[in-house]
């Protein structure tokens, strides 16, 4: 393997082969000592049929999270075009952190962009390999659970497969089809504005299921289209503390997270997802 995702749940970078990562809506504030270990022990995952695959990429300059990139010679200008896309997609961020701090009524719309650098988001290329539909239907394999994002925003890239599903805010357990849209991004809202908004910004559940129905099928074998996307996760300076806004508390409505520092939750929250390599492939 020429780039593969470092042992464990510290660094997320490099290629992350189908079984490394166990997604889950937990947020980590479950009285439970033993929840990641129990998480981990949980696979969505049903040999011999891998179900996704995806490669981390984010700034060169954040030393904690060192790149894993290809040899040049294999993809030739791959390095060069990513790490641009990269720096593009933060420009494109910023204007939405400003716009978050303006739409739930902040004076100052650099108030979220003032714990943010750039440096500590990441890049990743996803890719949903083709599987037997009745796998997905009858529940024995997913593409994705459910689950939400640790970070501030997501910014999607997707192609016109088909299969995002969003959690629907007013009917838990239920979910909505997030249609492909040419030219468009999906904004997805992480774990932290939920706990700097005190839950006025909802984190956002998605799960990746079937395609429409009448795009479901391939070949003889129905095998399901392959699906590709690109997430881009915007996350703060690790050092900073995540703490309820002012403005959002009141008497209705008391501060319903304890402070934490950014290193201190994608730990939690990747000790969850990821486990060594040894582990995945028994």
């Amino acid at each position: 393997m020429l780039a593969p995702h470092p042992p464990g749940h510290v660094v997320h970078r490099g290629y992350s082969w189908p079984g490394l990562e166990k997604v889950s809506n937990s947020m980590g504030d479950e009285d439970d000592p033993d929840l990641a270990t129990k998480l981990r022990q949980v696979s969505d995952l049903k040999p011999p049929h891998p179900h996704k695959e995806s490669y981390e990429i984010g700034s060169d300059d954040y030393k904690d999270q060192p790149n894993v990139w290809l040899p040049e010679h294999v993809l030739p200008g791959f390095r060069n075009f990513m790490t641009s896309f990269y720096w593009h997609s933060w420009e494109n961020a910023k204007m939405i952190l400003q716009a978050m701090a303006i739409g739930i009524g902040l004076e100052d719309e650099d108030y979220f962009l003032r714990y943010h650098s750039g440096h500590e988001n990441q890049l990743r290329l996803l890719h949903y390999p083709s599987v037997p539909a009745a796998s997905l239907e009858e529940g024995s394999m997913t593409r994705m659970d459910a689950h939400s994002d640790w970070g501030s925003i997501t910014m999607l890239f997707q192609d016109n497969c088909g299969g995002l599903q969003i959690g629907d805010p007013n009917k838990p357990g239920h979910f909505i089809d997030a249609k492909p849209l040419q030219d468009a991004i999906v904004l997805n809202i992480g774990d932290l504005l939920q706990r700097w908004s005190n839950d006025k910004l909802k984190s956002s559940l998605h799960r990746v299921t079937l395609p429409p129905r009448q795009d479901r099928f391939t070949g003889d074998e129905k095998l399901t289209q392959e699906r590709y996307s690109i997430p881009y996760f915007v996350g703060p300076i690790g050092t900073s503390v995540i703490e309820t806004i002012p403005k959002c508390i009141d008497h209705r409505h008391p501060p319903k997270y304890e402070p934490v520092t950014w290193d201190e939750y994608r730990l939690m929250r990747g000790s969850m997802q990821y486990v060594s390599p040894e582990a995945a492939a028994t």
